[in-house]
């Protein structure tokens, strides 16, 4: 038996002394006394053998003369209070053979006989109800020590999963690691270039996308919003603008119903209309397939989380580490400056809960967990710890995996002793056969903890229990793998990704030479194991298919069992989503990513619908020399948009102007990039023929031909289809000689 078996029974056993009422010790040896004592039914010769025994009771009837004597009319009594069982029933035995006596002189004796059966039958109907009763007390008790039990394993897992805000903040581990005056000089230094590279008054018409996205000069939050906040500071350099309509409540159920869980809150975050149209602005824009427009979106409203979140991930396509990371940690600040206080008690607590059901809670996931892989690369496992206890305390199913960072990054961060008492409680009772491989860890977790004799007892038994990982293990490492787990392969292809994902994550841990000892010695100790004591494989869910998606490694993505990766719909805003019938909707918006996808627009492209966009997209068109035909499809689109609203052909002309205003007046850094989704639409024949009848879209076709023939002839090195041969360098028109130039068109 284990020991963590053992200290579980050994908690059993105090809860089962806590749960006894307040009594001496001696009270359990005389409660089997309590329930009265069944008697056997009296024949019908009990009266014949009373006559018989009057002689015998003469003497006792001498010596207690003096004492009341009882009939037995009454029926006897049976023992409620414990008493002494010898001497209560020596006194019984007296008093019943006192009463007989009377009777035997008084009655018959069939008035003998039917007496004493009477006053059995209530005896044993008595003593029945008695015991029902104390059939549903006992069973009201070990009911209450059951949610007694799981309270107080509640309790424990809280209390490991309390979170310190102090270990939220990375600056301060930055401080623990280099000291105080080295990030005071590199913050100084930071300011110093941001103060000399600060952008005029005036934006340059050509700016990074850094620059963009930064605050102006001077109009920076207050300093009561950088420094008061939950989860991470503020910088000066954010933009002062508000959250526009995001919130956090409280639910009126919040306080978990479960008495197993007591003190436990579930808190929400919430969207106001406002915040509503922007999430339906930001998924239109994400459908037009253009980063640009993202950027636009940010660029006017900096603290949207979505769009914060998709242009981080843009940025970190790009290159832009340092940008990715500073979008991530905004979206968290924005998350830290609607919580309430309620909840930063709660948080602190390990008792604060958010519904992972609910898409506008989801969010905060993801941004956490981007910002938590950027704390790796930086190599602060404490901070990147914090974080990780935080997400999984925030739902203990743990939707995003949570369990497959927090092993590893305990013994990064030398937490080896928080995390063994972690795998001691019962949090990963939730977790089934997937606890196994979590538990691999706690060899490391004991040399951490100089207790070698101890983690070669749990490295031998994981031998038995897991030898397909450790023969994977000793083959990534290099190693002789033992003769006595040599061979043996996963079970299923979910072993399999679960085996590959713990090397992937530990392998570095297991790599130095003390650990490498450890397994050369136990190799040679290492007995075969019992295949016959094999659990059920692990079942690989949507939580662990979701971690190894935005981990995004190739060789990990490869074991995911299929089904589970191509899923509908899967956006970067929100990856690996539930099924449609398990989300909680708040919003009608947040319906759309399950939509039915509509037809396509006109010539297959999904224009926008708002007409300002297309007007400006028009004078764009006019301005990059593009076929007239795109003009065309473009008026087409606008007098489709303005429809509804009753416009003319002559408020669009109008309106054509004031989009040519419109654009100019945009700022002129960041290109807008639908044109080119236009152009790149065109080119690739994107929908040709609409949903696929040739017949109702013949005019379609015939504006695509127009189309490709005028982009041929326009389009330098472009030829046509038809032919093989390359086209004359030099039109016909020319004398066929390489000395001249031919002659320029003349200007019209």
């Amino acid at each position: 038996m284990s020991s963590r078996q053992l200290r579980k029974l050994q908690k059993q056993r105090e809860l089962e002394q806590l749960q006894t009422p307040g009594a001496p010790k001696n009270d359990s040896d005389e409660s089997e006394y309590e329930a009265p004592i069944r008697r056997a039914k009296p024949s019908a010769f009990s009266g014949f053998a009373a006559l018989g025994d009057q002689d015998d009771e003469a003497d006792d009837d001498d010596d207690n003369e003096g004492e009341p004597t009882e009939t037995s009319s009454r029926p006897a009594e049976s023992p409620v209070r414990p008493v002494n069982p010898s001497s209560s029933s020596k006194k019984s035995k007296k008093k019943k053979k006192k009463g007989k006596k009377p009777e035997a002189s008084l009655a018959p004796p069939s008035s003998k006989t039917n007496a004493p059966t009477r006053a059995g039958s209530d005896d044993i109907d008595e003593a029945l109800r008695e015991l029902n009763l104390a059939d549903k007390k006992s069973g009201a008790l070990t009911t209450s020590q059951a949610n007694t039990a799981r309270s107080m394993a509640f309790e424990r897992i809280c209390e490991l999963l309390r979170i310190n805000a102090h270990h939220l903040k990375v600056v301060n581990e930055m401080r623990n690691l280099f000291g105080r005056d080295a990030i005071a000089a590199a913050l100084n230094e930071e300011n110093e270039e941001r103060a000399r590279t600060q952008r005029p008054r005036h934006m340059p018409q050509h700016v990074d996308l850094e620059t963009f996205l930064k605050g102006q000069p001077g109009k920076t939050l207050p300093e009561v919003t950088l420094r008061r906040n939950p989860f991470l500071p503020g910088k000066e350099t954010w933009p002062r603008a508000p959250t526009e309509g995001l919130t956090m409540r409280q639910l009126k159920e919040g306080v978990v119903a479960d008495t197993s869980m007591p003190g436990a809150v579930e808190f929400t975050f919430a969207h106001d209309e406002h915040y509503n149209g922007l999430e339906l602005r930001f998924f239109q824009m994400v459908q037009m397939l253009d980063p640009m427009r993202l950027v636009q979106l940010l660029h006017g409203h900096p603290y949207h989380i979505s769009t914060l979140i998709q242009v981080s991930k843009v940025a970190k396509q790009d290159q832009n580490s340092a940008l990715s990371a500073d979008l991530c940690e905004r979206a968290l600040f924005t998350f830290g400056r609607v919580a309430l206080s309620n909840f930063r008690q709660k948080m602190e607590e390990g008792k604060a809960r958010l519904d992972f059901r609910r898409p506008e809670n989801r969010q905060f996931w993801l941004a956490g967990y981007h910002y938590l892989k950027n704390l790796v690369m930086k190599g602060t496992y404490r901070t990147a710890l914090e974080w990780a206890k935080l997400l999984f305390s925030m739902d203990l199913s743990d939707p995003y995996g949570m369990i497959h960072f927090i092993h590893p990054m305990a013994i990064r961060a030398y937490e080896s002793k928080w995390f063994i008492d972690f795998c001691d409680s019962e949090v990963l009772d939730n977790f089934d056969t997937v606890q196994d491989y979590i538990r691999q860890t706690l060899v490391l977790a004991r040399l951490q903890q100089k207790d070698t004799a101890g983690a070669k007892a749990l490295l031998l038994e994981g031998m038995e229990r897991l030898p397909w990982l450790y023969n994977g293990l000793y083959k990534a490492l290099n190693l002789d793998v033992p003769k006595a787990i040599w061979g043996t392969q996963p079970r299923d292809a979910h072993e399999e990704l679960f085996v590959e994902l713990y090397i992937h994550q530990t392998k570095s841990l297991w790599d130095n030479a003390q650990v490498t000892g450890l397994l050369k010695e136990a190799a040679r100790e290492a007995r075969k194991p019992d295949f016959q004591t094999f659990g059920f494989p692990p079942v690989v869910g949507r939580n662990v298919a979701r971690f190894v998606y935005l981990d995004n490694t190739p060789s990990l993505m490869g074991y995911v069992p299929g089904g589970l990766l191509n899923t509908s719909p899967n956006w970067e805003f929100d990856p690996v989503p539930p099924l449609k019938e398990e989300n909680i909707f708040s919003y009608a918006s947040q319906e759309q990513p399950w939509a039915p996808p509509k037809p396509p627009g006109l010539r297959g492209f999904d224009f926008p619908q708002d007409g300002a966009v297309l007007r400006r997209l028009l004078a764009q068109v006019r301005q990059g020399n593009a076929p007239q035909e795109f003009e065309a499809i473009i008026e087409e689109a606008m007098a489709e948009a303005n429809q509804g609203e009753g416009r003319n052909e002559t408020d669009d002309e109008d309106g054509d102007e004031d989009g040519e205003a419109g654009a100019e007046a945009e700022p002129r850094g960041i290109a807008p990039g639908l044109f080119q989704v236009l152009m790149d639409v065109f080119l690739a024949g994107r929908g040709r023929g609409g949903d696929g009848s040739d017949d109702d879209n013949e005019p379609v076709n015939d504006r695509w031909n127009l189309a490709d023939s005028e982009l041929e002839s326009r389009m330098p090195g472009a030829w046509g289809s038809d032919t093989d041969e390359m086209p004359e360098l030099i039109p016909n028109g020319g004398d066929g000689t390489d000395d001249e130039m031919p002659a320029l068109d003349p200007a019209p």
